[in-house]
């Protein structure tokens, strides 16, 4: 993965700007989705097979085909980042995506460059998401190249014959009233220009930050803007009390209207103490989560590499079934003697043990100790 510019993100923005990282900093893959599914388990679970390094040491988006039928997945290294310089922007995302609008129904590849960097798109016709995403930084001399050789790589990839549009001068950023970010590649042939719209809710999945920084800055925004209405209440209220006082002729009637409008601000403020016991109660569950990788990872750290898992299902918080094959039985003993002497592994079952046609199944049920998982932090293991 080629290094970040220098200038990369490494100074604080303003409250609601957006940070735009260098596209050559990332790689992208087309993953297919079950529209029915949550996406971002679907994504993690890809970035685990797919990505270079393993997801804790990656930053990541992800953005979702208008049928749910795909995502484009992209991800880079935590080092080339400085993290800390992105506090108050409201979006941190790749340039790329100034690509992906109008997306075309037919094989067709888009190429743009600013002198600096070559991006290349090519979609395949099955979705509104390109099939590749190449990038790469270039140089005077060697320009011409880089971009010949990335077309030839994306023709390759795409295995169709795909016209090529060309774009070229520097991405136009601009944040609509709507909340839209609108991104604009520079002008391509005969001045044609492809504008893409990143809705509020895209902005939230493309966001390549730590998704637990994004959740607590989301709750934060919904607390601000919630205390922000209450304190404009307030002001109203203060406004049409003082009205009211200049309107009063007896000291009787300003009383009275005084404890009509107590009357009308304590209904608010219960609703505000009981969203902030809820906010605390939902911020109390998310800490007990399930832990499904750090389990795998756990059992796949003692994994013979003859064992192939077929399916997990959590059982519980601490708990997890495991449905797996081999073609050499004894490996299915070894296994089990290697997960029993982990001391997180607080019992382990293998039952329901069949040979047939050369191949040995069986399931495993494994629960661990509370609290030993929160220590697990990847899925390493036997491939």
């Amino acid at each position: 993965m080629p290094a970040a510019p220098a200038n990369a993100a490494t100074s604080s923005v303003a409250l609601t700007a957006a940070v735009w990282l260098p596209s050559e900093s990332f790689f992208v893959r087309r993953i297919a989705l079950e529209p029915t599914a949550e996406t971002a388990p679907q994504v993690e679970i890809a970035l685990e097979t797919v990505a270079p390094f393993a997801v804790t040491q990656l930053f990541h988006g992800y953005l979702r085909a208008a049928n749910g039928g795909h995502a484009l997945v992209f991800a880079t290294y935590r080092r080339l980042f400085a993290e800390a310089s992105w506090d108050g922007a409201s979006v941190v995302a790749p340039t790329f995506l100034a690509l992906l609008g109008d997306a075309p129904t037919t094989a067709r590849i888009r190429r743009w460059h600013d002198g600096t960097t070559c991006v290349v798109a090519a979609w395949d016709g099955a979705s509104d998401l390109p099939a590749v995403v190449l990038a790469r930084t270039t140089e005077a001399a060697t320009e011409a190249a880089v971009r010949a050789e990335l077309l030839a790589e994306c023709q390759r990839r795409l295995g169709v014959e795909a016209s090529v549009e060309e774009f070229s001068g520097t991405v136009q950023l601009a944040q609509l009233k709507t909340g839209e970010w609108q991104l604009t590649p520079g002008s391509g042939g005969g001045g044609r220009q492809v504008e893409t719209r990143l809705t509020p809710e895209a902005c939230d999945t493309i966001d390549v930050r730590d998704k637990e920084v994004l959740v607590e800055r989301r709750k934060q925004l919904r607390r601000d803007r919630m205390l922000w209405r209450v304190v404009q209440g307030s002001v109203v209220a203060i406004m049409l009390a003082g009205l009211l006082e200049l309107g009063l002729i007896a000291g009787g009637v300003l009383l009275k209207q005084q404890r009509e409008l107590q009357t009308q601000i304590a209904p608010e403020i219960a609703r505000i103490q009981a969203a902030q016991s809820l906010g605390t109660r939902i911020e109390e569950m998310s800490r007990r989560r399930l832990r499904p990788f750090e389990m795998l990872a756990v059992l796949n750290s003692v994994r013979p590499g003859g064992i192939i898992f077929t399916r997990s299902v959590t059982t519980g918080q601490g708990g997890i079934d495991i449905e797996a094959q081999t073609a050499n039985a004894d490996a299915v003993g070894v296994f089990e003697s290697a997960l029993r002497a982990l001391p997180m592994v607080e019992t382990i079952e293998v039952r329901d043990l069949r040979l047939r046609d050369g191949m040995t199944t069986f399931q495993l049920a494994a629960t661990f100790k509370v609290g030993t998982l929160s220590s697990v932090t990847g899925t390493g293991g036997a491939p």
